[in-house]
């Protein structure tokens, strides 16, 4: 099975007779960049990335520089999208979605989320908010503005636990999110179940 982010509605496009060869061509890609190969018997991930439009806009422009695929460890894949910059090595805003077998030794995304928060570097400040909670999930920030050894002085994250798989979601921000930006991830994050 695959980890997917795309909707049923995306791919009643896709199959429909009346769309163009090239929109049927970036609906294909984008489908294909949010799918993540995943261990036998793993769960998916399904989120409405149309919700936040500057991401739809790179998945239906098929810009392959946007996009890192990392497999080297079978255990962790990570896929990276970037929203705003020039490419996947180089963003200001870009999405990543981790797929990992469940851990043995984690019970929940919370405490999940609590590994993450002691993993923080010695020498980078960095605080912590949760913003929604559930009984397989957790949806968090974090900010980190004094670390130049982070990769992103902003974040918020969705963790994903299901019963075979967990994901993490997260959005990476070089600088602050305007309020628009913010809610429109959020309502994004919110949107992700596994199946």
């Amino acid at each position: 099975m695959t980890c997917q982010g795309h909707t049923k509605n995306s791919v009643k496009a896709l199959r429909s007779g009346g769309i163009q060869k090239v929109m049927r061509l970036h609906l294909a890609f984008a489908m294909a960049l949010l799918t993540c190969a995943a261990p036998a018997a793993a769960e998916r991930l399904e989120f409405d990335y149309r919700l936040y439009p500057p991401l739809q806009q790179v998945l239906d422009a098929g810009n392959k520089e946007m996009v890192s695929f990392n497999a080297d460890n079978p255990a962790r894949l990570i896929d990276l999208i970037a929203v705003k910059g020039a490419s996947a090595a180089s963003w200001t805003e870009a999405m990543e979605i981790v797929s990992i077998a469940r851990p043995r030794k984690i019970a929940t995304a919370h405490e999940w989320m609590t590994i993450m928060q002691r993993e923080v570097p010695s020498g980078c400040p960095a605080t912590f908010a949760v913003l929604s909670e559930d009984a397989n999930s957790v949806t968090f920030e974090r900010r980190a503005p004094a670390c130049p050894a982070d990769r992103a002085p902003y974040a918020i994250y969705r963790l994903v636990a299901g019963q075979r798989s967990w994901f993490e979601l997260a959005v990476l921000a070089k600088d602050e999110l305007g309020a628009d930006a913010r809610r429109q991830w959020l309502a994004l994050l919110a949107s992700a179940h596994t199946k």
